[in-house]
């Protein structure tokens, strides 16, 4: 897991005149710095005609960009492409990008120069810079840990966007409940073992919940293992929901219960309420977008180590309880049927 800053305080400012401009934005490679990036650059739709706002996406985070209605194309890529098959998908577009915006040091920044365009712009960092024509300084101020959404908010405003307004964090209309008291069940997490609930009380919680709700067990992202232990347990099949199907399931879901990790965070985008069990990770840097779930953590010596593995006895998620969940569940908000 990677060390949260403190909050960033903006220090230098370029102003982007971005009317007549078409603009690339590269996505941030993992599904959920991809959900915290999306309202800055909801609020960059008003700066750009229609038609010129493109995003270039690995194959994982494409389907949310997809779902995005104000991306006017999503040019999808493969996460082990090279630099030089970037570049030739780039200009294969067949009209010039004026400027991208860039997020982070990858094969796909770094494609940009060679795709001949002349202005890139993202957060000056030591990897990056040097494929940035304008670095913009976002400078850490002493201070309480900010969620990563302020990194990206923080960025477009120096370009002259106006990102703090409640429609571009309002998660699109839910569709109407085909399942209205399906849950989600996610005893994984793709950020390792440290960040997991022990299985034997997602046992206990999911037997409560069978009581009055159909069960679907969710596999994390590269650890699928705990999902299948606990269908072995609960005598139930994994759910098993392809990468463009996962949002249209989790909206049609009565809620989500769940390890942090990268499903709470796609539940976040369509709108379906959560509890979400936090470890090692920061919550106020990390926690789903969104006031309709229930982040739970136990602050222990140890928090905030950031470690997939636990070197000690798992106390972060070992002294959260069974009761505390189960009452977590029962105050999310009830959808509509």
């Amino acid at each position: 897991m990677p060390v949260p800053p403190a909050a960033p305080a903006a220090t230098n400012a370029t102003r982007v005149d971005f009317i007549e401009k078409r603009v690339l934005v590269t996505s941030p490679a993992t599904i959920p710095e991809t959900v915290f990036s999306l309202p800055a650059i909801r609020s960059l739709r008003p700066l750009i005609r229609p038609g010129n706002l493109v995003v270039a996406a690995n194959q994982e985070t494409a389907p949310v960009w997809r779902r995005l209605e104000t991306i006017d194309k999503v040019i999808e890529y493969q996460s082990s492409d090279s630099v030089r098959r970037l570049a030739r998908v780039l200009l294969e577009q067949g009209k010039a990008f004026d400027l991208a915006i860039v997020w982070e040091d990858s094969a796909i920044g770094r494609a940009l120069a060679k795709a001949g365009i002349s202005r890139r712009l993202g957060p000056s960092d030591c990897d990056l810079d040097k494929w940035l024509t304008d670095p913009i300084n976002l400078q850490s101020a002493p201070g309480p840990i900010a969620h990563r959404v302020q990194h990206y908010l923080r960025f477009v405003e120096m370009l002259g966007a106006q990102p703090y307004q409640p429609g571009y964090f309002r998660p699109p209309q839910r569709p109407k409940a085909t399942s209205p008291d399906r849950v989600a069940l996610v005893p994984g997490s793709d950020f390792g073992s440290s960040a997991e609930w022990p299985l034997e009380r997602f046992h206990e919680v999911a037997h409560k919940l069978a009581e009055h709700h159909q069960l679907a067990i969710l596999p994390s992202p590269g650890r699928p293992g705990p999902a299948a232990k606990l269908a072995r347990l609960l005598d139930l099949r994994v759910t098993e929901v392809g990468t463009d199907s996962i949002l249209e399931f989790l909206a049609g879901c009565r809620a989500l219960v769940g390890n942090d990790g990268t499903l709470p965070h796609l539940a976040s985008l369509v709108g379906t309420p959560s509890v979400v069990l936090f470890g090692p990770n920061h919550v106020d840097w990390h926690r789903p977008l969104g006031k309709a779930h229930r982040v739970l953590h136990e602050h222990v010596a140890c928090s905030g180590c950031l470690l997939n593995k636990c070197p000690l006895d798992h106390r972060c998620m070992r002294e959260l309880p069974i009761e505390r969940v189960l009452r977590a569940f029962h105050e999310l908000p009830r959808r509509k049927k």
